[in-house]
């Protein structure tokens, strides 16, 4: 039996060729899996992103141009969807920091059902030098005004100023988009 080229794969598959889209998939199965598996360190979500580019594959089969690299076409809707992962979860992490941000700028500490979001907090606070630490937990933790920190600490209300303004400058220069620049810096 000859193997049959990626443009005669196309055309018969552009006729809902159930045959044909099984030995695509047999074909290069394996291969776009690996490579899944290499962009998100991920067995799971690789399959599954997998799985979604072999759906889309046959649901837009009847549009697809008849001299379509196959092969070409596959690798980078895989790439694509990895990458938009990858842009999803940024989003996501980012959103989950301005939130956090938001929290510890607002005062209030009124989120306990949020464990993650709390420690995520806390692990923030940890970073601070101790008398920032220690100002900015009384005030976000136990919602204490300035003239109350600056009593239970024996500080001016002045030096409490400026540690929460210190700590709240470093909190928004620390939030790590590390992630997204080394994921896009692969590429």
């Amino acid at each position: 039996m000859s193997i049959a080229s990626d443009n005669t794969l196309v055309k018969e598959l552009k006729n809902k060729s159930h045959k044909t889209f099984e030995l695509i998939f047999n074909r290069y199965y394996a291969d776009l899996y690996r490579f899944a598996v290499a962009y998100l360190m991920n067995h799971e979500l690789a399959e599954d992103i997998i799985q979604e580019i072999f759906s889309s594959l046959w649901i837009s089969s009847s549009s697809m141009p008849d001299d379509l690299n196959l092969r070409s076409y596959l690798f980078t809707s895989v790439k694509n969807a990895c990458m938009n992962h990858f842009k999803h979860m940024q989003v996501i992490d980012l959103n989950e920091d301005k939130l956090t941000e938001a929290l510890i700028f607002s005062g209030t500490a009124e989120y306990e059902d949020n464990q993650d979001l709390l420690e995520k907090v806390r692990k923030y606070l940890e970073q601070l030098p101790e008398q920032q630490r220690r100002v900015l937990e009384l005030k976000v933790f136990h919602n204490m005004t300035y003239r109350e920190i600056a009593k239970t600490l024996n500080i001016s209300e002045i030096t409490v100023h400026t540690h929460i303004k210190r700590a709240y400058k470093f909190i928004r220069n620390s939030f790590p988009l590390l992630y997204f620049f080394l994921i896009f810096q692969k590429q």
